[in-house]
This record gives C-alpha cells, structure tokens and sequence, in this order.
C-alpha cells in the first residue's frame, strides 16, 4: 500500500473519535457487594464501587447510592480478563465469527479487553483499512477491543499504524499478511527498526517457512502436525532474536509450543521480549489430535506430551509473560475438509477460564499467577491502562467466577459461532458468574445482558 494524504489521516482521526464516543456509552455506576476480592497482597472481604465506568472504592462495606448492584455472595473478584491474541474476523470473514458474537463469547468468558489479529478480509494492513475496522466494530462489540496490524515495510504507514493506536506489528513468518520478504534478514530488520522509532511492538509467529513441511504431503491429522516441525519454531525463535538486539526493538512471540523457545526467550533486557502459550499447547498432545483430528488442528500445532507437560510446568513457574486463547474460529464445515485442507485454528474464548481454574483447584496453577498471566501481565505488556488491576481509579472491568462449581465444555452452547472444540466433554471446576465492563454488566448467569456497542475501541499510547 503506497502513502497517504493528510485529509485522509484527518478523516481517520474523525472516525477513531466517533468510535471512542460510541463506546464510552457504556459506562455506568456500579456497586459489587459481599464478594471475595483477590489482591496482590491475598483475598479479602468486601464490595466494590464503580463510578462513571471506574472503580471509586474498594471497601468492607459500602453506603454510596448507585443506579445497581450486584450481590455476590460467595463469588471472587478478579480483575477483567485481557486475552492479547484473539481472532474475532468480522467484515467479509463475518461467517465465521463476527464483532458481536466474538465479543459474547470473550464475555462469556470472563474476558473484558481483547486484541485482535490482522489476518481479516480485507487484511489490516494500512491506516485506512485499520480504520475501517474501528468503525465497523464500534457499535458492535461488548467487551473493549484494540487491534494489531499488519507488519509493514513502507515507513510512512508504520508510522501512522502506531500513531493510530494499533498495538502491535503482527509479522505472520510462514506468511506475511502484508508484502515482506521474511527470508531477506534486512528488509526485517529494516521493518524492527522503524518499529522501534515508532515504538510499537512486534509480534510475531515464530515459524521458518524454509523448514515447513509441505501440508499437502500430509495423509493424516497426525502426519499434518509431524510436516509442521518443531524446528521451524526454534530456529525462527533464535533468528528473531538476533535481529531484535540489533534493532533494540520490543518483540512479543505469540503461542511458543516449546520450552526451548521458552528458554531462548527468557534472556533479553526486561521489557524487551515477551513471551505467550495458549491452553491447548499446555494440556494437549499429538495424541489429542489422534482422537479429536479436526477439531484440534492449529498453527502452530499440538507437541508430544513431554513437551506440553514441561510448558505446563514452566508456565506455572514464572517463566511465561501472559497465557492467550488465540481464538480462531472457522466453521465446521471448513474444518472437516480434511488434512492439509482444513483451516488451522479452534476457539478459545470460552474455554480458557474454566479450563485453567481446574489447574488452579488442583493446585498445578497459583491463583495469583493466573491472574498474572491473564490479566496484570497482558495490560502491562501491552499499555492498557486502567485495565489489569482492581484499584480505585483503575477502569471498572471485573470478573465474578464461582471456584467451586463444576461443568463440562460443551460447544453447542458457545456464544461464538465457531461450536467445536478439541476440549469437549471435558470436566472442569471454576466458572464465569458475572463479567462487568466499564461498570455495565454484559454477561450474567449464562446470559449476554447487555447492547451491542457497550465495549470500548481502545488504542495504544505511545
């Protein structure tokens, strides 16, 4: 895509300001009574005031007069769910998932704030169409969206995708989303650089393309996952960072499968590169795939058991920047197609809490790490401000889970449209009661209860 005049940016600052006026509607006063609230410092009793969309008062006990409340006796407040990789296609992609049933689903989910990708129809690979995202969301989505772009190469555009608030670069390795030679070491590094002058992360999926296996010499789900090899993932791993420390840039790696890229990653100036696992490379295998086939095929695909177990156990001891569903939904029909034709991806949005609480009642998971890792660490990383803490003056998006009540994934009562899932028929402990957004309660008791447009376009500052 070539530049751009100044009355377009003009019209793209007009549009990001009718956006943000659709989704501050949203806001209202809230009081959360009798509820368990987690802290840095331990759980503690007491209720929580929300005021024009943000927390006034953490306290035992409360007096003010608001328009609701919210008796949660019993419950634990978190604070709301940021999950930073997420797929919620809209615009021509709409038959897969769409801005307001994504969004359901990321309530429903516990979820308050999603990132998401640039790998629509059309790509969001300029300004322009970055904006043309904005507007078509904005009086759609329940929960507060920001948005990734394309990783681009024209300096102009870069430039401009960062002072629009996109929140990263997205630079898909196997295949670019926007024209990049990811083969020629300069013309990446030249893009990290300027990534660095705009400062605006990039994130990447860390796989070679040179050392790919060929999908369409794939006879089974199996043999599909072997041609996807592990070492694509290392060695890209490694390449990345070598020209990270030479453009000093902030480098985010997207759902790492191995600990050895864990590792690789772990040695950086703080701040510089973070790293995500997904639930599924945490608590499924190559034998999944056996049995589930369809239903558990994504990019980057399943490991052995050792592998998972050994993230597993990295990620509950610290050695994880955040944990993201990457929900990539398609429909069902798509993904029965069969190996080296089915679309890679499963939905996550609803399966990430429930699934990851069990570890908690389990004791395999810390309660204070899955907030870490789902929720202060994400909105760290990614400049969210407000969002990630229940603090006075922090934005009023809160989570009430039930620890202790027990259900079983069930994919036909999805709110996303994407109704499969590799984890079907599993038993979990821990559920979503409530999501409240900027003070508004979406979800509640199963139910989507608020409008469309109660969410929030978000932007990251520079």
């Amino acid at each position: 895509m070539g530049s751009f005049s100044a009355r377009t940016a003009r019209k793209i600052l007009a549009g990001q300001k009718r956006a943000d006026l659709e989704g501050r509607r949203g806001k209202q006063s809230l009081t959360i009574k009798n509820c368990r609230i987690w802290t840095p410092n331990g759980i503690q009793e007491g209720s929580i005031v929300i005021k024009d969309g943000k927390i006034a008062r953490i306290s035992r006990g409360s007096h003010d007069r608001v328009s609701n409340s919210i008796d949660a006796e019993g419950l634990l407040a978190l604070p709301g769910l940021v999950d930073v990789h997420v797929h919620l296609r809209g615009l021509d992609l709409s038959y897969k998932e769409d801005f307001e049933s994504g969004t359901s689903a990321a309530a429903a989910g516990g979820f308050t704030t999603v990132l998401d990708m640039p790998n629509t129809k059309p790509p969001t690979d300029s300004p322009a169409r970055l904006n043309q995202k904005i507007m078509n969301a904005a009086t759609k989505i329940l929960v507060n969206v920001g948005f990734h772009a394309a990783a681009v190469t024209d300096e102009l555009e870069l430039r401009e995708l960062a002072r629009q608030g996109a929140f990263s670069l997205k630079l898909y390795m196997p295949h670019p989303i926007a024209p990049l030679d990811v083969n020629d070491n300069q013309e990446v590094l030249g893009m990290l650089k300027s990534a660095h002058h705009s400062k605006i992360p990039v994130t990447v999926h860390a796989e070679d393309p040179e050392i790919l296996g060929a999908a369409s010499r794939a006879n089974s789900w199996f043999d599909l996952a072997r041609l996807r090899r592990s070492k694509a993932e290392s060695h890209a791993v490694l390449r990345m960072l070598k020209l990270q420390k030479i453009a000093n840039c902030s480098i985010h790696f997207c759902h790492l499968t191995l600990p050895s890229s864990l590792r690789q990653a772990s040695t950086p100036k703080a701040g510089e590169v973070s790293t995500e696992v997904a639930p599924h490379h945490l608590l499924l295998s190559t034998e999944d795939l056996k049995l589930s086939s369809w239903r558990a095929w994504m990019v980057p695909p399943l490991r052995s058991k050792q592998a998972a177990a050994s993230l597993l156990k990295m990620t509950a001891a610290g050695k994880v920047s955040v944990i993201a569903s990457d929900h990539a939904p398609h429909s069902i029909d798509e993904k029965r197609e069969g190996p080296g034709t089915s679309p890679p991806g499963i939905p996550g949005l609803e399966t990430t809490l429930p699934l990851l609480l069990t570890l908690v009642n389990k004791r395999v998971l810390s309660l204070d790490r899955f907030v870490q890792l789902l929720s202060t660490n994400p909105a760290k990383l990614f400049r969210l401000r407000g969002k990630g803490k229940l603090a006075e003056g922090a934005d009023g998006d809160v989570v009430l889970v039930d620890l202790r009540k027990k259900g079983r994934v069930e994919p036909e009562t999805f709110f996303s449209k994407a109704r499969y899932s590799p984890f079907e028929g599993m038993r979990t402990i821990g559920a979503v009661r409530t999501t409240v957004v900027g003070g508004r309660m979406v979800y509640d008791q199963g139910q989507i209860v608020s409008e469309p447009g109660t969410g929030q376009v978000l932007r990251r500052g520079l």
